[in-house]
């Protein structure tokens, strides 16, 4: 007998496999990769849907009536606060300030003489040439014309304001929406807005949270053990994200009742006008305020009609199937909050490899990466 069929005479009769059986056993175990389930700060995030707003939003119209003279700016065109936009044409306002500056001049002189009259009929009446009636008149001739100046005053004033508002300016640093204003045109306060101007920088973000989601928040943040203020994200139309972070601005106060939603206000930094008035976008907001949860990779779960499970490899080899209950999942990672214990070696790569009973060969993302350098 040679010594090869001796040896694995000698194995059979011990009841264990021969060395050869044995090499081509280990060799056939799938291969896995597994990461240990571990506690630490994870942040909530929430994605919505909403609008930009600028913060100040104006549509301009023409005080008074006439003929544009002059356009000052073009479509689309940031302008500053006190800008001269449009400006109509003043010469009869300006002939109507001349006008009344004229009988305000007429009305002070007859004054002048309507105050040396009463004075003269004062003196008179104190040597008693003069009766207190004549007196009597002199004052109310004065104070009549003590009057038409106050009168005549208030005209001119009200002159210069129609004068004034011939010049239409900006009230506020912003960016001017598309017009069909011509010069020539006669526009009048009847006429309706003839240009918009929003602001730029800073701009808001206006969306709808669901009553109970907010109630959910209020409660997650009162069991924190620290708070620390929401962080905003938006990403726009082409799936971008925008460069500025932003942050809560106001809740509303009332609950809308078509929805059962609270709006909700944010703030962003608007440096280069990119995000504009009435824009669609979603809006990403992270609660950093988190004491530690127990997390995984997301890839490694499973699901079947009883739900969320993993799978994972016990102290003797073999895989084990766990059922879970997922919290959520944040980006790469899954909150799990029951059916695993921190440490737990759960099984991310080589599942359809596996099932609940069978041994593996185990190797972790770090040996995994070591050997992919050598190589």
């Amino acid at each position: 007998m040679s010594v090869r069929l001796l040896v694995a005479a000698i194995f059979l009769h011990l009841g264990l496999a021969p060395p050869a059986v044995m090499a081509q056993e280990s060799q056939t175990k799938p291969k896995v990769t597994v990461t240990a389930a571990e506690m630490k700060p994870v942040s909530l995030t929430e994605v919505f849907t909403g609008r930009i707003e600028a913060v100040n939003r104006v549509d301009l119209i023409a005080r008074v009536p006439g003929f544009v003279k002059s356009i000052n700016f073009k479509d689309g065109s940031t302008v500053t606060a006190a800008d001269v936009l449009i400006e109509i044409e003043p010469d009869s306002y300006e002939a109507t300030v001349t006008e009344i500056q004229g009988q305000i001049k007429a009305a002070q002189a007859a004054k002048k003489l309507a105050d040396i009259e009463l004075d003269r009929q004062q003196k008179l009446y104190s040597t008693g040439d003069t009766p207190q009636a004549v007196v009597q008149k002199a004052q109310a001739q004065q104070g009549e014309a003590d009057g038409h100046v106050l009168e005549l005053q208030g005209s001119l004033q009200n002159a210069q304001l129609d004068l004034s508002y011939t010049k239409i300016t900006a009230p506020f640093d912003g960016r001017i929406g598309l017009t069909d204003l011509s010069v020539g045109a006669f526009v009048s306060p009847e006429g309706g807005a003839l240009l918009s101007l929003s602001s730029i920088d800073p701009i808001h973000v206006t969306f709808p949270v669901t009553e109970a989601e907010l109630l959910e928040f209020r409660t997650r943040r009162a069991k924190a053990s620290n708070t620390e203020p929401l962080k905003l994200q938006l990403i726009l139309a082409d799936g971008t994200a925008y460069g500025e972070m932003g942050n809560i601005d106001v809740i509303d106060t009332r609950v809308q009742s078509g929805t059962d939603s609270v709006l909700v206000r944010g703030a962003f930094p608007n440096p280069d006008g990119s995000l504009i008035d009435d824009q669609l976008v979603r809006v990403v907001v992270t609660d950093p305020t988190q004491d530690k949860s127990l997390v995984i990779p997301a890839t490694a779960l499973q699901r079947d009609q009883s739900g969320y499970f993993v799978f994972t490899v016990g102290s003797d080899g073999k895989v084990e199937k766990n059922q879970i209950q997922l919290d959520r999942t944040e980006g790469t990672e899954a909150v799990i909050s029951h059916g695993l214990n921190e440490g737990d070696q759960v099984i991310t790569d080589g599942l359809q490899r596996v099932h609940a009973g069978v041994e593996v060969s185990v190797s972790t993302p770090q040996n995994t990466s070591s050997a992919a350098g050598g190589n």
